[in-house]
């Protein structure tokens, strides 16, 4: 028996330690790959207006495949990345039976994100999921198992904790979000989303006697903030297609015009810009007592 624990305890510390490095060598060669890319795209011009989506894929030209909103049975994510891409039918339209191997190309090509971030968002999906990034698939509505990419406080959904499914569009939410922008040409701007996401989580922490938040999600929360900010400029008159239908505005093209695409280190540095810059998180407000439970205090 002592034999036989030792051996089973050996191979699962391997399989451990293996997974562990095997994983941090991608990550670091993602990485490594993106700052090569950045560089690229401070020696190359950009693309010009109108030709950012190669000739031959959805979008070239700003024509986007027609759109469709779900239909009963359909399968939707708290994304609206994805969401819009299976309303177009960019993925299948019904967002089932998604290979993961296939992500990673369709996200590149629509939103002209660079070549190592479209592998790593897949990749972190099927991690997540537990599944096989080469050989595996997902439904969209996998990708709402709470606190994954789905996350209380979000500027798109209402928390799970009043919409179990996460594919319901938060209306009344992205109506004050997109209300709230004060850039030049009605544009939103990284102040605008701080602002917005310190005022949510506050609202969020106070009404949702299950409020979760942790760090990672906090700043899951600032890289959708930035996406928007990146691939869209911000602009409310597209945001108000994308994020309230999930549809690709008829004649839009990505924002971002590097001939690499959006780099990771390129949006790091607007994620940083908008969780650094929630107020929030260093005023007290994140860690007052509750306004539930003050008024339950008040009557005992």
């Amino acid at each position: 028996m002592g034999s036989l624990y030792l051996f089973i305890a050996l191979r699962r510390l391997f399989v451990i330690v293996w997974s562990s490095l095997s994983s941090g060598v991608v990550t670091l060669g993602l990485y490594l790959w993106d700052i090569v890319l950045v560089l690229l795209n401070l020696i190359t011009p950009d693309y010009k207006a109108g030709q950012v989506i190669p000739e031959g894929n959805p979008g070239h030209g700003g024509l986007w495949p027609k759109y469709s909103p779900p239909a009963e049975g359909d399968s939707r994510s708290p994304c609206p990345g994805l969401n819009a891409m299976a309303n177009h039918g960019i993925l299948p339209r019904n967002g089932k039976n998604i290979k993961f191997a296939d992500l990673h190309t369709a996200i590149k090509n629509t939103y002209n994100i660079s070549a190592p971030f479209s592998h790593f968002l897949p990749r972190g999906a099927a991690q997540l999921l537990d599944r096989d990034l080469a050989h595996d698939s997902f439904d969209l509505s996998d990708v709402s198992v709470h606190n994954m990419i789905e996350h209380d406080a979000s500027f798109c959904r209402d928390e799970i904790y009043r919409d179990v499914t996460q594919a319901n569009i938060a209306s009344s939410v992205l109506e004050g979000m997109l209300s709230s922008a004060t850039g030049a040409g009605g544009r939103l701007t990284a102040s605008d989303m701080s602002r917005f996401l310190g005022k949510r989580r506050v609202q969020c922490r106070n009404d949702n006697p299950q409020f979760s938040l942790s760090l990672g999600q906090k700043f899951i929360g600032s890289t959708n903030a930035a996406f928007i900010l990146k691939v869209f400029g911000g602009i409310v008159e597209d945001l108000r297609a994308f994020l309230l239908e999930e549809r690709l505005p008829e004649g839009w093209e990505p924002r971002v015009r590097h001939r690499a695409g959006l780099t990771m280190t390129e949006i790091n540095l607007t994620i940083g810009q908008v969780e650094f810059g929630v107020e929030e998180e260093v005023d007290g407000s994140m860690t007052a007592p509750r306004a539930s439970a003050v008024g339950s205090a008040e009557k005992k």
